[in-house]
Parts: C-alpha cells; structure tokens; sequence
C-alpha cells in the first residue's frame, strides 16, 4: 500500500473515530473485501488493534480463496456447456477477488475472444434460417445463442419478436386446418343428408357420427344424428308390432 493511500486512510480513520477494524468491517459489510484486508493489512504490529484486525485479515482472506475456488469450479463447469458468457462472468468474479493470477487472466481474455467468435457464428446462423422463414430452425438457433450469451438483452428482444412470429404462424395453421376440417365436414353432413332422403338411415348415422367426431361440438350435425336415431327406433318398434301381430291365432 502506498504513503499516500495510508495517509488518507488515517485521517478518515481519525475523523470519523472509527478503528481500522471497524473501517475495514465497514468495508467488509459492503461487499468491498479487498479494501476491507487492505485495511486491517496495513495496521503496524505494535498498534493495539494489530491482533484483532490480523485476525480478521486472516478469515476474511481464507474466506476469498475459497470464493475463488467456487468462482472457478462454476466458470469451468460453464465453460465444459457451451455456456460461455456465464463461464467469463464466473472468471472475472474470481479476477475481482485475486487480480494478481495471470494464469486466469489469460483463460478469461481467450475466453472471451473465443465467445465474441461464437456469437457472431451464431448470429449468422439465426439470420439466415430466420430470412428463411423456418422458424423452428431460427428458434433453435436462438436457443443456442440464449445459453451462449443469456446476458445479450437485443436476444432477449428478439426471443419475445420470434414467440410471436411463431404464435402468428401457428393461428393460421391452425385456420387452415379448420378450413380444410369444415370442409371434409360438410361433406360428409351433405352425403349423410342424401343417404337419409334415400331412407338409408344407418348410412346416414354412420356419417353424421363421422362429422361428429371431428366437429363434437356441432349442434346442427347432433339434431341429424338424434332425428336419424328415433326414425330407426320407430322403425324397429313399426318391426317389432308387426312380428307380434302374424304370430297371434
């Protein structure tokens, strides 16, 4: 630590009556731990504060090491899933707490070249199935540069655009296929219809159940089917009389 950062410090220490301990817990409880071990560092050995503050020195800098340790595990786990930009914030959060590791610097520089290539790969990509209009692909696509890059907020604008586009296509899909359902109806309502003026009644039944299976809420298809079913059973009752009425002496 400099003469010059020292001398500050004291006097912030002395106008504001706190001990370097109490300044650098300060600084510890606002996240700032690096000032915070600078603090209780530069206590001299012979002041009355120097057991305590080493000792915080001490615990809050094993404390550091294995925040380090975390930070680099997840960075690397990330990094092994494609997930490049998670894997640098990772990296750079371990750099904040020991900035003096230069075998981390040089991965996370790599690193973050490697990513910029890749995202610009991607985004190609996605441009071109999007032009395209195969926007299952595009959404695919997308997902990828999503796990790349979760940060990036232009691939989050585009994902809301894209889920819209897709539920677009997806109404008029399904227009048409209740278009082309209407009519495969119909016609089976208009072939039941002539079967039922011809007195083929289970003809008709058989297509009016058949419309009514693609169309079950129809009402008009459920009045034929209901019409056609009491004409069969009067039919069979009409049957049923006359059979009873030969067999009498």
């Amino acid at each position: 630590m400099n003469r010059s950062f020292r001398a500050v410090a004291a006097l912030l220490l002395v106008a504001g009556c706190a001990t370097p301990v109490q300044e650098g817990e300060r600084r510890y409880r606002e996240g700032d731990r690096r000032g915070a071990l600078e603090i209780w560092r530069s206590v001299a050995p012979g002041d009355p504060d120097y057991a305590a503050a080493a000792d915080r020195a001490a615990s809050v800098q094993d404390e550091v090491a294995q925040l380090v340790v975390g930070y680099v595990e997840s960075a690397r786990a990330l990094e092994e899933e494609g997930r490049l930009a998670e894997s640098v914030l990772d990296y750079r959060l371990a750099l904040a707490l020991r900035p003096d590791d230069p075998v981390t610097l040089a991965h996370v520089q790599r690193l973050a070249r490697e990513l910029a290539r890749e995202k610009a790969a991607q985004i190609e990509a996605y441009q071109s199935v999007r032009e395209a209009g195969d926007l299952e692909a595009a959404a695919q696509a997308l997902a990828r540069l999503r796990a790349l890059d979760p940060f990036e907020p232009e691939f989050e604008i585009e994902e809301r655009q894209l889920q819209e586009a897709i539920r677009a296509e997806w109404a008029q899909r399904q227009a048409r296929y209740r278009q082309r359902l209407a009519g495969e109806v119909e016609g089976l309502v208009e072939a039941g219809r002539t079967a039922f003026r011809e007195e083929k009644l289970e003809t008709a039944l058989d297509l009016w159940r058949r419309a009514l299976l693609i169309d079950p809420d129809n009402e008009r298809i459920q009045a034929y089917i209901a019409r056609a079913e009491r004409q069969l059973e009067n039919l069979e009752r009409l049957r049923q009389t006359q059979v009873g009425g030969g067999a009498r002496p």
